[in-house]
């Protein structure tokens, strides 16, 4: 078991309970945050091996919570699950650092995938 920590950043708490499960079930240890403020104090007090931010939040998005990330953490793997479809947010996310852009609803083997890519070259 690999047990590598990963941090769900999302505020829809039924897509955090569903992350959470799948990562389990895939031999990961998870952590769940459901605000930007929430997950930079998560990755101080208990670090991360990667996060799986979602974009649209109340309060901190998380383009602004990746870019807080890359300023502090520079070499951490981040990858965007959002619902957001748009040619220029991936552009920027991608600009910004993000390793990977997933849109929702999420293909889980996808997730899976860009996981393990994401961890392999941490």
């Amino acid at each position: 078991m690999n047990k590598y920590r990963i941090l769900i950043v999302d505020d829809e708490k039924n897509v955090c309970d569903f992350l959470e499960e799948f990562l389990k079930y895939k031999g990961y240890s998870a952590l769940k945050a459901s605000s930007g403020d929430e997950a930079l104090h998560s990755i101080k007090e208990k670090g991360t091996d990667l996060i799986l931010l979602d974009l649209l939040m109340p309060g901190m998005s998380g383009l602004e919570v990746l870019e807080n990330v890359r300023k502090l953490y520079p070499d951490l793997p981040v990858i965007i699950l959002t619902g957001v479809k748009d040619k220029r947010m991936v552009d920027d996310t991608l600009n910004l650092g993000a390793d990977d852009y997933i849109c929702k609803p999420i293909d889980l083997d996808v997730l899976e995938k860009s996981i393990s890519n994401s961890l392999q070259r941490k």
